[in-house]
């Protein structure tokens, strides 16, 4: 990149002082991955401090490092020393994205986003030949930068993934993106542990409309979540805004028969299957759809882009084995997202129906009775016996021994995955779910082959 110079970097830090005139390859966070001329950027991370590698970086070619001030520079690097390694992060990523003058979509919401990024990220190859998106879940303080420092010359629309887990999370990284499109997925408990009610939730994923309207940016509403729904009524005027629904009166109001999504676009009846199933991921395609349109893709660019989608790992995956059907979404789980998942298990064809979950976390004070609460969701009688694995799944067990429902509990993914095989027959079906911290997919490579 032509601006990618000493007097840049320094710029984009703050600093004051005119440092030695160098060109840089790029930047790197990695000192393995370092060549000659790079920039090293010595992050500090939940395992690892890069500034303790500035020697290594130095040796494999760097020719200069933003660092910790309280660290010295090896002879030879340019140093640019800074109070926090993060924050500088931030600042030179932000920097970085202004350069470019191509449309950035931001894409939040409680459950989802990862899944709708995928969508609207593989609907615009349709049309765009290099489209940049967030890699697997990297949507926080660190993944964030991360994603906008890859953007370069070629890239002609950028989608990136915003997660929050704390109060004050989303404004901090809309002020990052500046991004000109928003979708919000869905609003539900999530983060609880320092989000602490789905009120706060609610606002904090809103901020997202906030800016769009301030900014004169585009927002993709989903009239079908009624938080949603709040929270664009309480900006309104807000002309710029573009509404979906499969319930209610809205600029792009959609029908599902069987497979397929049917819909108006530019006044042309069109229709587009869903790769994969749920309630929930219609609804996230609907979205990205909707996005698309208004960013000026035909409904011959959607469809083609649409071809392209791959589901994330375990995420919505459908996979077969022995004649028993698995439904994978174990990357991640809250209450929302778990009674999703219970709603599409138990609509797919199948003999007998067998769930396993796995502790939701980071749920803060009321845990216990969101864990609870599940049990309204297996009144029905429609399934055969419930795996429980992780000390919180502990008290959903509690309220399956009140009802009909079997149910057990394990202290090893090994036990639970023991357990199953031994209920399964041909023509079964069986939901994975869980938080990540519980590590549901080691079930998943107990069962496979």
């Amino acid at each position: 990149m032509k601006f990618l110079t000493s007097t840049w970097i320094a710029s984009a830090l703050g600093h004051n002082q005119t440092p030695k005139q160098l060109s840089f390859t790029k930047i790197s966070t990695d000192s393995r991955q370092i060549k000659k001329g790079d920039l090293f950027f010595a992050l500090k991370g939940e395992a690892f401090d890069g500034n303790h590698f500035l020697e290594a970086a130095a040796k494999n070619g760097a020719i200069a490092a933003i660092h910790d001030k309280h660290f010295n520079c090896p002879d030879g690097l340019l140093s640019f020393p800074v109070e926090d390694t993060l924050d500088a992060y931030r600042k030179v990523a932000k920097a970085w994205a202004k350069e470019f003058s191509i449309p950035k979509i931001a894409v939040a919401g409680s459950s989802g986003k990862t899944t709708s990024k995928e969508y609207i990220a593989a609907i615009c190859t349709g049309k765009y030949s290099s489209v940049l998106k967030t890699q697997s879940s990297q949507n926080g303080f660190q993944g964030i930068p991360s994603t906008l420092l890859q953007i370069n010359e070629n890239h002609q629309v950028a989608v990136i993934e915003i997660g929050i887990d704390e109060l004050g999370a989303m404004e901090q990284h809309l002020d990052l993106v500046q991004p000109d499109y928003g979708l919000l997925t869905s609003i539900g408990e999530e983060h609880l542990e320092k989000i602490l009610s789905i009120e706060n939730v609610a606002r904090e994923e809103g901020f997202l409309f906030s800016f769009l309207k301030e900014k004169q940016g585009i927002a993709l509403v989903n009239l079908d979540d009624p938080w949603i729904e709040k929270i664009w009524n309480s900006l309104k005027p807000f002309s710029k805004s573009q509404t979906y629904s499969f319930q209610k009166s809205a600029d792009f109001l959609a029908k599902k028969k069987n497979e397929f999504i049917h819909l108006t676009i530019q006044e042309k009846e069109v229709s587009f299957r869903n790769p994969l199933i749920g309630n929930h991921n219609d609804r996230n395609l609907l979205g990205a759809i909707a996005l698309a349109s208004v960013l000026g893709l035909t409904a011959d660019e959607i469809e083609k882009g649409l071809q392209s989608f791959q589901a994330p790992p375990g995420r919505s995956c459908i996979e077969e084995i022995n004649g028993v059907t698995y439904y994978l979404d174990f990357y991640n789980a809250n209450p929302s997202s778990v009674k999703e998942a219970l709603s599409t298990i138990k609509e797919l064809s199948g003999a007998k129906t067998w769930v396993c979950l796995g502790d939701m976390l980071e749920m803060g004070a009321g845990e216990e009775a969101l864990h609870r609460e599940l049990a309204k969701q297996f009144s029905d009688n429609s399934v055969a016996g419930v795996f429980l694995f992780g000390n919180r799944m502990k008290w959903l067990q509690n309220e399956l021994e009140k009802t009909s429902t079997p149910s057990q509990h394990f202290q090893t993914h090994e036990d639970l995955a023991k357990a199953l095989k031994t209920k399964l027959s041909t023509g079964d079906k069986v939901l994975l779910k869980g938080s990540r911290g519980m590590k549901m997919e080691k079930v998943w490579d107990l069962l496979s082959p």
